[in-house]
């Protein structure tokens, strides 16, 4: 006797219908989600424009958003440690140091004795401004 194969729990059928609880807070997040494609468009735009893998992207955004700050309608930047990335990505100090590092090479990213920064400031806008 043939018997029909059990669909695992997490894949829903096409045509599926939810009870209206269920599906209005689902139907909400899938608005949303093309949100979604901007931030993929950023990543692969830093990488067939700039070169930037998608840590590097991170790496700095990370940096500009540690690093910048607005007082009294002044930009203000201060240097910051590989540890303070690290803290807020949850990667490695060293591969956060490896990949500031190459930031640096190609100039968007300034190393002093204090710390990094971001060295473009309107090129990190930009990219914010695609990312959101």
């Amino acid at each position: 006797m043939f018997q029909k194969s059990a669909v695992p729990p997490d894949i829903i059928p096409i045509g599926t219908k939810f009870p209206s609880s269920v599906s209005s807070q689902q139907t909400q997040v899938l608005h949303r989600r093309e949100r979604i494609v901007q931030l993929l468009r950023l990543f692969s735009s830093a990488r067939k424009r700039l070169g930037l893998t998608p840590d590097e992207v991170l790496i700095f955004f990370a940096i500009g958003y540690l690093s910048t700050s607005v007082s009294k309608d002044l930009i203000v930047m201060s240097p910051i440690s590989y540890s303070d990335i690290a803290l807020l990505l949850g990667i490695p100090k060293e591969t956060v140091r490896r990949k500031t590092m190459r930031l640096v090479d190609i100039k968007y990213v300034g190393s002093t004795s204090k710390g990094i920064f971001v060295k473009h400031l309107e090129t990190w806008c930009q990219m914010f401004e695609r990312a959101v």
